[in-house]
C-alpha cells in the first residue's frame, strides 16, 4: 500500500532568518542537509526541491490590489523557498514532518495533501 504524499511548502519573509554567508546560515544549511539525508533513508523525503526567488504571477489573481497593501500579512510579503514531498502515513505523520523544519523559528511550512488521482 502506498503512502499519502503531501507537500511541504516552506516559507520566509525576506530579511528574517540567518544572515546570508555567516556561521548561522551554514549551520542552518547542514540541519537541512541532515534532515533531507534522514527522511531519505527512511524513505519519506519523496522530492525536495529549492526555489529561486524570481517568481512571475500570470492569471487573473495575479494583479495586486494597491488598496489592500495596507493589509498585508507577514504571508502576503513571504516567499515560498522551498518545497518537499514526503509519503507520511496520515496527516498527523505529515504535520510531525514539517514540524522539524530548520527554519521555523522565523518561518512557516505549509502541509498540503496532493490530491490522489
Amino acid at each position: 500500500m502506498t503512502r499519502p504524499t503531501h507537500l511541504l511548502i516552506h516559507r520566509f519573509v525576506p530579511g528574517t532568518g540567518p544572515a546570508e554567508d555567516g556561521d548561522e546560515q551554514r549551520e542552518e544549511m547542514r540541519a537541512w542537509q541532515d534532515l533531507d539525508a534522514e527522511l531519505r533513508a527512511q524513505g519519506t523525503l519523496v522530492a525536495g526541491w529549492a526555489l529561486d526567488e524570481s517568481t512571475v504571477h500570470l492569471g487573473a489573481m495575479s494583479e495586486h490590489d494597491a488598496d489592500a497593501a495596507d493589509a498585508e500579512t507577514a504571508e502576503d510579503r513571504s516567499i515560498i523557498f522551498a518545497v518537499h514531498a514526503v509519503a507520511a502515513e496520515d496527516e498527523a505523520a505529515a504535520h510531525a514532518v514539517a514540524e522539524r523544519m530548520p527554519h521555523l523559528h522565523y518561518g512557516s511550512t505549509e502541509v498540503r495533501p496532493v490530491m490522489e488521482g
